[in-house]
């Protein structure tokens, strides 16, 4: 059992994150109240599960979601995608061009993307 002081620096955050967690439901609050609040290993735990997905880029919104639905059994070798607001524009060939967002495929899937795309375009001028 420890105070929200050494939660906070075990775990790396401020005393704010710990607050803020609990706020928005991704964290339980502590045991016990006002002064006699304290925070259990299972805090800890939780809160390091919480930072590692968040620093794979899952929404906050996200993790609550996985934690309420009892999803805690996110391996570290698990790749997370989210697309951003940016969009890159790709010229595949004159007036046909490909829009992609940010961080949905990685190279190698828009280098197949492409060649399919031009494979179909050829195939359309042929017919013609």
């Amino acid at each position: 059992m420890f105070n929200i002081d050494y939660l906070a620096k075990k775990a790396g955050v401020t005393r704010r994150t710990v607050r803020y967690y609990i706020q928005r439901g991704l964290l339980p609050p502590p045991l016990g109240r006002k002064r006699g609040a304290y925070y259990t290993d299972a805090h800890y735990e939780r809160l390091q599960l919480i930072l590692k997905l968040s620093a794979k880029g899952v929404p906050l919104f996200q993790i609550k979601r996985m934690l309420d639905s009892n999803s805690t059994s996110v391996t570290e070798g698990v790749k997370v995608r989210y697309p951003r607001k940016k969009v890159d524009i790709i010229e595949l060939t004159a007036g046909v061009e490909l829009m992609v967002r940010e961080n949905i495929f990685d190279d190698e899937d828009i280098t197949i993307i492409k060649k399919y795309i031009l494979q179909l375009l050829k195939e359309k001028q042929n017919d013609q």
